[in-house]
């Protein structure tokens, strides 16, 4: 069977089957170009392909067009979805890692960077920020990291920084921008930030 090569034979084809799977319900042709960030043109051709694919089912309303995925598609329902249910698991994934790995275990611990923006970025960095109670517990956890970045690079070919901070220095200027980019796009796997 090779429907799955023609299925994913483009990058469009995947990012306009991951919105409508994450889709409250069906998606003009223009919602689908919005949230996929494609050209009109890039996301009107992926779902034509799609379309006559039969993954994706189209249907009048009104005078535009709203489409779904057809979950009666046998790659779709179970190839697809197993994938996608997959990576909605990631960061819980991720946030076990961490805390399996990294001792003593950190007060919180935040992802932040280019794959927190958008996880689909395949080339993306992980970053993460782990808060410890005390400068000592910080110190220590220093012996882990290398052995943290190698699981991450491992399990999902990512490569990945960390930062380290303890309760007693995370107020310093220096930290500003780290604070203000986490308040803004990171992702909190574990813990509370005082």
């Amino acid at each position: 069977m090779h429907g799955l090569d023609l299925l994913l034979a483009r990058q469009s084809h995947l990012m306009v089957l991951r919105v409508l799977y994450h889709a409250d319900g069906p998606l003009t042709g223009r919602e689908v170009e919005r949230r996929t960030g494609l050209s009109n043109r890039g996301a009107m051709l992926a779902l034509e392909s799609l379309v006559g694919l039969s993954a994706v089912r189209r249907r009048v309303e009104g005078n535009a067009y709203r489409y779904t995925l057809n979950p009666d598609h046998y790659l779709v329902s179970r190839v697809l979805k197993s994938a996608f249910e997959a990576e909605d698991l990631f960061w819980t994934d991720v946030r076990k890692l961490v805390r399996r790995i990294v001792h003593p275990r950190p007060m919180a611990a935040v992802a932040a960077g280019p794959l927190a923006r958008d996880e689909s970025l395949a080339w993306g960095r992980m970053e993460l920020v782990m808060l410890f109670s005390s400068g000592r517990s910080r110190i220590r956890a220093f012996a882990s990291t290398e052995e943290l970045r190698e699981a991450i690079q491992g399990r999902y070919g990512l490569p990945s920084v960390c930062t380290l901070l303890d309760v007693n220095i995370m107020d310093r200027e220096e930290y500003d921008a780290l604070w203000k980019r986490v308040a803004r796009e990171g992702i909190l796997l574990f813990g509370n930030l005082p």
